[in-house]
């Protein structure tokens, strides 16, 4: 399909959707005719001139002047968003759409790992699957067979700040899907029975994920990223001697000050009526009591002073991987419109920078993944390379710098520039035409901004990003010396040499290099990680000039 088809029927979408505001400017392909922007003229283009009548001398007498190009504007949205609280602090979000045949209802709760006790890693997963699981009036398995029998779907998304419980039902089924939330709410099965199968169930995720071809990294990757900061340090999965030790108490707790109708979001999008649905809402939600919350309570992030790196040996990888991470500012921070771009220049799409270079053109690489986390806290700004077999990793690396740097000193072409805002808006547009991705995003929204109608204005922030924003967030925040990486290798064949690696020149900033060559500052109590993640790299091949002596530790 081509770009004009493809934004015409985009337009064409929203406009059935109701999704763009009386008057909205559609995508320029998609504009009527006389809405469409002067064509310049063919000198303007570099074409050749037309031959002509001679003009009268007024009109010879001025240059032809080029029309400016009007500037590309995104698609203006207009959600219906209506919002109400209830007595017990539950805040209420509809956007209805009676044209749509499903009606999606998304509770959204304000907690996630970062509120787990240090020593109780896992518990919020715990308590996840506690709460999907069943309750004491809905049997295990019962919530699913209800829903799926009527032709609906579950899902459940846990992250580091927040927890989302969606269904998505027929739109005449609104009133079962808000009885099964608020059940849930109120009356979720803490039986040992039920801790003991979810721990188990735990456990097992644990071990296949990290048994997984390269589901080592990204774990890795954030230990190293919020060294020190344990809220969003400690895998959201758990640890291994967390959860073996994990006890029953530990989850009624958690749940007793963190699940209750005042950390919540109730959200629902589609086919519904905004007055048939609040009654329903108060019927099934007000006799729900407030809990005695415990409110997320922040330390101080410790500043990263210089690189730090970690190399994973993966059983089941087949060729080596690459992750770099930078700790950046939280999603609600003014930089984030602008990394957000910066990760689609890199890494959106076959034409972004990392895509065309390095599976394209170099060919070392087979997939190219750019990304924010959307966090409350400090975000993470990743990128995850998986290479071809027999791809230098060293060579990779510097191809990856290479073009961060050109973002940060030349920054984008008004083209690139532009065709990122377009992808993004894309994904955003498309997103939303799903009830239930909309139900999330507007309890996400009501969670982090405080009002779900922040979501109606996300696109124009997109594309207010300059090239000087693009430039300025890349200096900024993705320098060499607050960069993590982590290597993942194939696991070693005996009698064969370490990986092939090229040498690095050590990382440049405005500041002095720190010592050890970029190496990391070990955190209090970090030491032993550091250590597994030094004894962990490759051996060098140089061998030591005098053998009678101990041999330096290498830097990194």
């Amino acid at each position: 399909m081509s770009r004009t088809s493809l934004r015409r029927a985009v337009a064409a979408g929203l406009a059935a959707l109701g999704l763009l505001s009386a008057g909205a400017p559609c995508p320029a392909a998609a504009a009527p005719p006389a809405a469409r922007p002067p064509r310049t003229t063919a000198a303007a283009r570099g074409a050749a001139p037309v031959a002509r009548a001679a003009a009268p001398p007024r009109r010879a007498a001025a240059p032809p002047r080029r029309a400016a190009a009007p500037a590309e504007a995104p698609i203006a949205l207009a959600l219906p968003i209506e919002r109400t609280t209830l007595q017990n602090g539950l805040r209420v979000v509809m956007s209805p759409d009676r044209s749509s045949p499903t009606v999606a209802v998304a509770v959204t709760y304000d907690v996630g790992s970062r509120d787990e006790p240090n020593g109780r890693s896992g518990v919020a997963r715990l308590v996840m699957g506690m709460m999907a699981r069943g309750s004491r009036n809905v049997p295990a398995g019962e919530h699913q067979r209800l829903v799926a029998e009527r032709g609906g779907e579950l899902a459940v998304e846990a992250g580091i700040d927040r927890t989302a419980y969606t269904q998505v039902l027929p739109a005449n089924e609104l009133a079962l899907a808000l009885w099964l939330e608020a059940d849930r709410m109120k009356a979720l099965d803490l039986s040992e029975q039920a801790f003991e199968a979810q721990r188990r169930e735990a456990q097992e995720r644990r071990g296949a994920l990290l048994g997984a071809a390269y589901g080592q990294g990204p774990i890795r990757l954030q230990a190293l990223v919020f060294q020190g900061y344990w809220p969003h340090e400690h895998p959201a999965l758990g640890d291994a001697d967390d959860l073996a030790g994990a006890e029953l108490s530990w989850a009624r707790d958690f749940h007793a000050v963190h699940y209750g109708p005042n950390r919540a979001v109730l959200s629902i999008a589609g086919g519904f009526d905004p007055g048939e649905a609040m009654e329903l809402v108060r019927r099934y939600f007000d006799g729900i009591p407030a809990v005695a919350a415990a409110p997320f309570k922040d330390v101080p992030f410790p500043e990263q002073t210089s690189q730090r790196t970690g190399v994973v040996r993966d059983s089941a990888a087949r060729a080596p991987a690459i992750l770099y991470g930078w700790a950046v500012p939280p999603r609600s921070h003014p930089d984030h419109d602008a990394l957000a771009v910066v990760a689609a220049l890199l890494g959106r799409g076959e034409s972004s920078r990392l895509e065309a270079l390095l599976v394209g053109d170099k060919a070392v690489a087979r997939s190219v993944r750019v990304a924010t986390g959307d966090h409350r806290g400090p975000d993470l700004f990743s990128i995850d390379v998986r290479l071809v077999e027999g791809a230098r990793v060293g060579d990779v690396e510097k191809l990856i710098e290479g073009e961060i740097r050109s973002l940060a000193t030349a920054g984008p072409a008004p083209a690139e520039l532009a065709r990122a805002r377009r992808l993004l808006q894309s994904a955003f547009v498309a997103g939303l035409a799903d009830p239930a991705a909309r139900a999330r995003a507007l309890g996400e929204r009501e969670l982090l901004f405080g009002d779900a109608a922040h979501l109606n204005g996300e696109l124009a922030r997109y594309f207010a990003v300059t090239r000087e924003d693009v430039q300025r967030v890349a200096r900024d925040h993705l320098g060499p010396t607050r960069r993590t990486i982590v290597e993942t290798y194939p696991p070693a064949t005996p009698g064969t040499s370490p990986p092939p690696r090229a040498p690095r020149a050590p990382a440049r900033a405005g500041a002095p290099a720190a010592p050890g060559k970029g190496a990391a500052k070990a955190a209090p109590g970090k030491g032993a990680e550091k250590a597994r993640g030094a004894a962990a790299r490759p051996a060098s091949k140089k061998k030591p000039t005098k053998p009678a002596k101990p041999a330096k530790p290498r830097k990194k």
